[in-house]
């Protein structure tokens, strides 16, 4: 009797804790991940999509519970084969309150940032060497859950960043049928 009493309690104890973020190790690993692990460490994930040395993978056999609330998935990002970010998209705004209300409760009062532009307000902690980041646009409805070892992560920003700058500007040209009278007619104008 007493053996089935301890198999049910390391059952509800292992049913509770997998897939369970622990905040004490977030800032060494996710998800019994460490950060800048090889993506070689992760083979049961899937390719989704990136760009240069950035890119996103997800386990679409993989449920994940993130602050007591299950998740529909998860992508983790790589920068250069290296794990340093995972993003959740979230469906409901009472799952995005709680999520909140339980990291606020563990790491503090967030920095909160608002822009107009979409309406969007980031709220943000830091754990150790991660930043956890929850966004919400007020115009589309649009709410994620992000973490991101910044030790990588300013460097993937780094690289995004260089990758827009390498991009040339818009073209002038061609101009709009208006811009093109306009243009004409200012040219004959300053030919006499």
């Amino acid at each position: 009797m007493r053996t089935g009493a301890y198999v049910l309690v390391f059952l509800t104890w292992s049913v509770w804790s997998v897939g369970a973020l622990d905040a004490a190790d977030l800032d060494k690993e996710f998800l019994n991940k460490p950060w800048g692990a090889p993506l070689s460490e992760f083979p049961e994930h899937v390719n989704v999509g990136g760009s240069g040395k950035i890119t996103y993978y997800v386990n679409p056999k993989q449920a994940y519970t993130l602050f007591d609330i299950q998740v529909a998935n998860l992508v983790y990002g790589f920068y250069d084969e290296k794990f340093f970010a995972v993003y959740a998209g979230l469906e409901a705004i009472d799952t995005y309150s709680t999520i909140k209300r339980r990291i606020q409760q563990r790491f503090g009062i967030p920095k909160i940032s608002m822009e107009s532009r979409g309406a969007l307000t980031t709220h943000s902690w830091m754990a150790g060497d991660t930043r956890i980041k929850m966004k919400y646009s007020e115009a589309s409805g649009a709410m994620k859950l992000s973490f991101y070892y910044m030790p990588l992560a300013g460097r993937a920003n780094a690289e995004m960043q260089k990758e827009m700058d390498d991009e040339p500007p818009e073209p002038l040209f061609p101009l709009s049928q208006i811009r093109q009278k306009e243009a004409v007619e200012l040219l004959e104008l300053f030919s006499y």
